[in-house]
């Protein structure tokens, strides 16, 4: 008999995020740059190694998932660019391979198309940013071709997986966890 373990969807906060990585958007302090019209800016800290810009566009799949992956050497980031608002699951980063999050580690926010977000390398996370509604949800993502190459790879069982790690909660504990809209 298989575990649910359901992770109640919260508000995307800078506070919230922070042990995960960064929200991008404009910030309530003082701006990085500001030009001599006025536009202000907010670096990112992005790390990559050859970078690679992809357009996602994920499909409505209901809210049930069992596996999360990390990236090693990569601050992975998503901007949204249209559809459903969604949600993503998360959990602290870290460098040890023979480790992975306890369940009640992961947490899920809610991606409203208003912000986007930077992982923070070794950052569990859902491999899907799950559509609240039909048809989709699209989101840019800043990857890198090293990072893109491992995960071909290993998904064609040619290799990879040394610079992306899996865990299937399936396979191991026979344990899903189910995305919730408040409770």
């Amino acid at each position: 008999m298989r575990t649910v373990h359901e992770l109640a969807i919260e508000p995307l906060t800078d506070e919230a995020f922070a042990p995960f990585g960064q929200i991008i958007s404009a910030k309530e302090r003082a701006p990085d740059f500001r030009t001599e019209s006025g536009t202000e800016g907010w670096a990112v800290d992005f790390r990559s190694g050859r970078p690679l810009v992809m357009v996602l566009r994920t499909q409505y799949q209901g809210f049930r998932f069992s596996k999360l992956e990390r990236h090693f050497e990569l601050t992975q980031t998503f901007l949204p660019l249209g559809g459903s608002p969604a949600a993503v699951a998360v959990a602290p980063p870290s460098s040890d391979r023979s480790v992975i999050p306890d369940p009640t580690e992961v947490r899920a926010f809610l991606l409203d198309g208003t912000k986007g977000y930077a992982l923070a390398p070794g950052t569990w996370h859902s491999l899907d940013r799950f559509p609240l509604y039909p048809p989709d949800t699209r989101w840019v993502i800043l990857t890198d071709h090293e990072t893109q190459q491992d995960l071909l790879a290993a998904y064609s069982g040619k290799g990879g997986w040394a610079l992306t790690q899996e865990a299937d909660y399936r396979a191991r504990f026979d344990l899903a966890f189910a995305l919730t809209l408040g409770r």
